[in-house]
């Protein structure tokens, strides 16, 4: 049977609705070679992401860099904040909920988004623990173990004094007042950081608390090990225990 021009609207503010309330997982896709591996699964999303090319200077005026980082970089730093901001503006516009964000170098454990069913506030699914200041980076590799020794199975704080949590590759927001929450407090200064560092800056201010473990989202390496920022980190494995 034909449908009628008003049911046709009926069915698709229905589906609409049922989109808006379900869990829905976003890769921020920026490299068209790592798209492939989440075509295969149809619960994965791609989501575009701005390509650094297409950003332009006074787009990177607005951030802050070391005094020696190249234009490629500081461009490729300014497209990936941007992207994660855009993929929280659609949060909010669309009053999503339930969302999981990962970037294209990272994979999720599908059987284990249960634990995320309670969560209330923004909470890491993946990324990296590190020292709370970037000179004690190399200290902290051997400490890292004991750290997490006092890590339990299931959601945990983050304590900023002993260390902090890096990496945007995976996190979770479970609905539209959770993002704008965040969105409302970038940038934390004049000049806006790389998106991990501004959520440092909420960790420091303990509107970013929550983490699970073991990691929800972990690293594909082969992909990881390529990206641009990635030769600030050893990547020794695939970040499943941060």
């Amino acid at each position: 049977k034909v449908l009628k021009r008003n049911d046709k609207r009926k069915i698709n503010i229905l589906l609409k609705n049922i989109n808006k309330n379900i869990m829905r997982i976003f890769v921020i896709n920026a490299y068209p070679s790592r798209k492939e591996k989440y075509l295969k699964d149809k619960r994965y999303e791609i989501f575009p992401a701005v390509w650094w090319e297409d950003v332009s200077d006074e787009e990177v005026e607005k951030y802050h860099f070391r005094w020696n980082a190249k234009e490629g970089y500081r461009k490729k730093v300014v497209a990936c904040s941007l992207s994660h901001k855009n993929l929280m503006k659609k949060i909010i516009q669309e009053d999503l909920k339930e969302v999981v964000i990962i970037e294209d170098d990272a994979l999720v454990d599908f059987e284990r988004l249960g634990e995320l069913k309670d969560i209330q506030d923004f909470c890491y699914i993946g990324g990296q623990i590190n020292a709370p200041v970037i000179k004690d980076f190399k200290n902290f590799e051997k400490i890292k173990d004991s750290v997490r020794d006092n890590f339990t199975s299931g959601v945990n704080k983050i304590d900023s004094k002993e260390f902090r949590l890096v990496h945007a590759c995976g996190y979770y927001i479970p609905n539209a007042s959770v993002a704008q929450g965040i969105l409302s407090n970038i940038p934390a200064n004049p000049k806006e950081r790389a998106i991990d560092r501004e959520f440092l800056n909420l960790q420091r201010k303990q509107k970013i608390t929550d983490f699970i473990y073991p990691a929800i989202v972990s690293l594909y390496l082969p992909d990881a090990n390529e990206g641009f920022n990635y030769s600030n980190y050893k990547l020794i494995d695939d970040q499943s225990k941060y």
